[in-house]
């Protein structure tokens, strides 16, 4: 239901966009990321994961729209870093993401030298690398509690959404700098034992510091 209303406003803020909008400014943005997961499931007890840091970085896009609103869209590569920990260890891995935000800010600026900004929208998230430490761990961690992980099905998606929620400041019309918190809608990975009735899954919580310079 959740991505039902997610896709449904994207339609239609892309819909109303190019009558309303009265001028598009391009720009490139950056910045790092902290992540953590969180976890559900049979064996949700056995893990935990702590504060790990990435970058992103890539073009976007600026849509000035009436009344100090803004419509906000970049493309951006993306690498974060995410950790499983038990008692017998831990391992990490690299997510290589291409990530789409796409935010609606309101916008307050003073004589065009300092303005604030508060934003909100859709962000998707295209997984394309690889995951293999984490579903090793996974195993072994089972293995050692005496569940046998040979069956141990990776149903992780491709495409992660969420939502972000930020705020941040915007000096002479062309530096932006923001901080952003993108709360997951769905799992992030997913791995289940189909002839045991199990499942175990984590979605990934990202907190963003970013720069960006609009031409």
């Amino acid at each position: 239901m959740k991505k039902k209303i997610i896709i449904s406003l994207l339609l239609i803020t892309l819909t109303f966009l190019p009558i309303s909008a009265k001028t598009f400014s391009f720009g490139v943005k950056g910045g790092v990321t902290l992540s953590t997961l969180s976890f559900k499931g049979d064996f949700a007890d056995n893990f935990t994961s702590d504060n790990r840091a990435g970058f992103f970085v890539g073009p976007m896009l600026n849509a000035k729209l009436p009344l100090g609103f803004n419509i906000d869209a970049a493309v951006m590569y993306a690498r974060e870093t995410v950790n499983y920990d038990n008692e017998q260890g831990g391992t990490s891995d690299n997510r290589n993401l291409i990530d789409v935000p796409l935010n609606l800010r309101w916008q307050v600026s003073l004589a065009n030298v300092i303005g604030i900004y508060l934003s909100a929208g859709p962000d998707f998230s295209f997984n394309v690398g690889d995951i293999d430490n984490i579903e090793n761990f996974i195993k072994g961690s089972l293995d050692q509690q005496g569940v046998d992980s040979s069956s141990l099905e990776s149903q992780t998606k491709t495409l992660s959404m969420g939502v972000g929620v930020g705020a941040g400041v915007v000096l002479f019309n062309h530096l932006n700098i923001g901080f952003n918190y993108i709360i997951p809608l769905d799992y992030t990975y997913k791995y289940v034992l189909e002839d045991k009735g199990m499942e175990f899954s984590s979605k990934a919580k990202r907190w963003q510091i970013s720069a960006a310079y609009i031409f």
